[in-house]
């Protein structure tokens, strides 16, 4: 009696084990000839030949399908499809890609053989057909990337995925997975991410600018080197100035009367006495040249200051900028000197 009720209890578990081991069955090879009228969705553009062919090439896919050899069922199913969209076609790849684990890419097919309703797939496929997508969903994750940069490209696993900004969400395998944004003048950021099946993480990928906006405006840097260049010019056009009153003092003085005399010379009273006027000359011819040189001095210092500040002024990455950051240029003008008084803050 006892070894009775173990045998029937045995044969319980079995036939348990063989239920839930039994393979997904495939759309009813009959289900392309309910195709509808024309103008349906999956009809457009298809004519009758085509159909036929895909029919054919659907049916030797459902021949591999029962054999069972998914693979080869897959590539049938996948070349009828390249003739004709019909959602069974949809379904039954799904379903031999559901034998073959692959689990992710049967949602996507599930989806497309249920966007249209019940009537290309018969009531009974159609629940089916719902059945297996959520059934499908539990073995699967899902990522929400939230990304707010304008022109961000987002990847996922090295596979474009979106542009932001934005919210975006998939649906991928439970694995380990990269999500990455980058964008021209941003620092490239990436985030790796373990999803197990059933599970949703959502992820930002804010991104920091990499280039931010320069200390100072361009035209800054710029400004101070043509202020050099400017005093520099300025300073050459006085140095011509000093030598004109220095050639002159020169022709005024060959004809002083004093180098007549060999005995003393031409003294300063002697030149005086002589033409009042050249030693004014002179003096001025002196004193333009000192301001001459001193505008070349001034300037060349202007002009490397400009030069630093461009070398300052490139762009570069910054947390943040300071209000205070600045230039300031105060033209400084005496008797013996001419330049420009430069002050930086940052």
């Amino acid at each position: 009696m006892k070894a009775t009720n173990v045998s029937i209890f045995v044969g319980v578990i079995v036939c348990g084990l063989i239920a839930t081991r039994a393979p997904l069955h495939a759309q009813a090879v009959d289900a392309p000839n309910i195709a509808g009228s024309d103008d349906m969705p999956w009809n457009k553009g298809v004519n009758a030949d085509t159909r036929t062919a895909a029919r054919e090439v659907f049916l030797e896919g459902n021949r591999l399908f029962k054999i069972p050899l998914f693979s080869q069922a897959v590539e049938k199913y996948t070349e009828a499809l390249e003739k004709w969209k019909h959602p069974a076609f949809y379904f039954n790849l799904a379903i031999a890609q559901i034998n073959l684990g692959q689990y992710l890419e049967a949602r996507e097919n599930l989806e497309r053989a249920l966007q249209y309703g019940e009537e290309p797939l018969r009531a009974d496929r159609f629940q089916e057909a719902q059945k297996q997508l959520v059934e499908v969903q539990r073995h699967l994750g899902r990522i929400r990337v939230s990304c707010p940069n304008q022109g961000a490209e987002v990847t996922l696993d090295g596979v474009p995925l979106a542009m932001g900004p934005g919210n975006h969400e998939v649906w991928v395998k439970p694995q380990a997975h990269e999500v990455t944004a980058k964008a021209p003048e941003y620092v490239t950021q990436s985030k790796h991410v373990t999803i197990s099946p059933g599970e949703v993480k959502v992820l930002n990928v804010s991104l920091r600018k990499l280039i931010e906006d320069r200390p100072w405006a361009v035209w800054k840097p710029w400004a101070v080197v043509g202020s050099g260049v400017a005093i520099a010019a300025a300073g050459g056009v006085i140095h011509a100035l000093s030598a004109r009153d220095f050639t002159a003092y020169d022709n005024g003085f060959v004809k002083l009367p004093c180098l007549a005399t060999k005995m003393m010379g031409c003294t300063e009273q002697a030149i005086n006495d002589g033409d009042p006027h050249l030693s004014s000359v002179l003096s001025r011819a002196r004193l333009e040249q000192k301001i001459a040189v001193g505008g070349y001095i001034a300037g060349g210092a202007v002009i490397a200051a400009g030069v630093a500040l461009l070398y300052l002024n490139r762009p570069h990455l910054m947390e943040r900028e300071d209000p205070a950051a600045g230039i300031a240029m105060v033209p400084v003008v005496s008797a013996d000197m001419l330049g420009v008084l430069v002050t930086v803050s940052h």
